[in-house]
């Protein structure tokens, strides 16, 4: 084991010497073989301490120094941490490795991840911003995604509270989107055109912090950073900030043009797909006979063509076991009365399970969509789950959620009808459809579009209408 440790050591340091120059090796390279030589190969570790001092008398800036003083911080907490941070910071400017990279750039990576989130975490947010133009896109990315995306997706807190500094991590990234620095080899620079791409997503979703927080030129001025012809094509709530933003600002008639972007790309919120329903209703010469017509109209070819082969993918031919389940108002749902006509919708969540609630906001659309066809029915079997009517009655207030009728898995571990029909898995969400006796689809999981959600069932159930 130390003879491999010895050179997983000894390889970090000389990986990125070409071939040509590996006789060239630097006087600190001699000194770092020899001292892992004696700390590994031979096992002397008094003259490898010899040879660290010498190496850190010599070169206290050097590559050696460096890695050491990095895996140092890592073991400290607190004030001592801070401290330590901030004389890493001094003693190994980055600006100096951008201007000569070596192989060790991930040093950099782990350090500026690292203290960026804990002054996240720890609300120095001056200091913070003092350490931003020093990270490079990805280190960006990273403190974003754990920080200000993660409390508007997850945390019930005001934007308010965080979003100067939200700002300016997105101005940040957003002027280092087109150039990529190779942390991990080489320390190049490269064009980033792919960075660029996913800065769109990171805009929308600052769209939303900035609407929020009732800053609605800032959110319209974000989201039009991305341009026009995808706009739209990114994250419901940002398109949804986005619209309400154009509103507040007396600008109707892009709102709607956004409302009918929205629908295109198949990413509206619940709110989103109302307004559109609104704004169809004050229409004096309708664009199609039907809301739903119009609603069609709006979805792009390519979106359509995705939703289709996706369905197809998910649809089966399957036999499943005879259920019968309490539900949550007392009756029961057996599975023997359901008629050969009947196309039956269940989603299986949990009280306990975000992604499972997060969903429930799509499958109100398409129960909506559906409220008056008899022939359609929806169940939302609550499994893997201690059976508590009120806290699935808070989801149901907090949700805004109606007409969609809660039933209880069954057995031990209250997961009997869901076992019965998923083997080897326990995730959650998971849908399926049932049409005469057999499972017909099924799926796993939710992309984060309520709109794409709806017209996800909708096209099975049109499916096996049509059968």
């Amino acid at each position: 084991m130390k003879q491999l440790l010895y050179t997983l050591m000894l390889l970090l340091f000389v990986k990125a010497i070409p071939l040509a120059a590996q006789n060239k090796i630097s006087p600190e390279q001699k000194m770092i073989m020899e001292y892992y030589n004696l700390l590994y190969k031979q096992k002397d570790s008094l003259e490898a301490d010899k040879v660290k001092a010498r190496l850190l008398k010599k070169f206290p800036k050097g590559r050696f120094a460096r890695r050491l003083a990095s895996e140092g911080i890592s073991q400290l907490q607190g004030e001592a941490y801070m401290t330590a941070a901030e004389q890493f910071r001094s003693d190994f400017p980055i600006e100096e490795w951008y201007k000569n990279p070596d192989d060790q750039g991930f040093i950099f990576v782990n350090f500026y991840r690292g203290y960026s989130n804990t002054l996240w975490r720890t609300k120095q947010y001056d200091k913070l911003v003092e350490l931003m133009p020093e990270m490079e896109f990805n280190m960006l990315v990273d403190l974003y995604r754990h920080g200000p995306m993660f409390l508007i997706m997850k945390a019930p807190i005001d934007p308010k509270e965080y979003v100067d500094v939200s700002r300016k991590i997105i101005d940040v990234m957003y002027a280092k989107k087109d150039i990529v620095v190779d942390m991990y080899s080489s320390g190049k620079t490269q064009n980033g055109q792919a960075q660029s791409e996913q800065m769109y997503y990171y805009l929308a979703v600052e769209t939303e912090v900035l609407q929020r927080s009732e800053r609605y030129q800032e959110a319209v001025e974000c989201m039009e950073k991305i341009p026009a012809e995808v706009r739209c094509g990114f994250y419901p709530q940002g398109n949804q900030a986005y619209v309400i933003s154009l509103e507040k600002l007396g600008r109707h008639n892009e709102a709607v043009r956004a409302l009918e972007s929205s629908a295109g790309t198949g990413l509206m919120t619940s709110e989103l797909y109302t307004m559109l329903k609104r704004h169809y209703g004050s229409l004096a010469a309708k664009p199609a006979a039907t809301f739903d017509e119009y609603f069609n109209s709006l979805k792009l070819p390519v979106y359509l063509d995705n939703i289709k082969n996706e369905m197809a993918r998910g649809m089966v031919n399957e036999p499943y076991n005879a259920f019968t389940m309490p539900d949550i108002d007392g009756g029961e749902v057996r599975s023997a009365s359901f008629s050969e006509d009947d196309i039956v919708v269940i989603d299986f969540w949990a009280t306990w399970c975000a992604p499972c609630i997060a969903a429930l906001e799509g499958m109100q659309m398409a129960v909506d969509k559906f409220h008056s066809d008899k022939n359609v029915k929806f169940f939302f079997v609550c499994t893997q789950d201690t059976p508590n009517k009120e806290r699935v009655k808070d989801v149901w207030k907090r949700k805004n959620l109606h007409d969609m009728l809660v039933l209880f898995d069954t057995g031990g571990q209250h997961a009997n009808v869901y076992k019965s029909m998923f083997k080897g898995t326990s995730a959650i969400p998971q849908k399926v459809i049932l049409k005469n006796g057999r499972i017909r689809y099924r799926a796993e999981g939710y992309s984060g579009s309520p709109s794409q959600l709806m017209d996800e069932m909708v096209a099975v159930i049109e499916l096996l209408k049509e059968e």
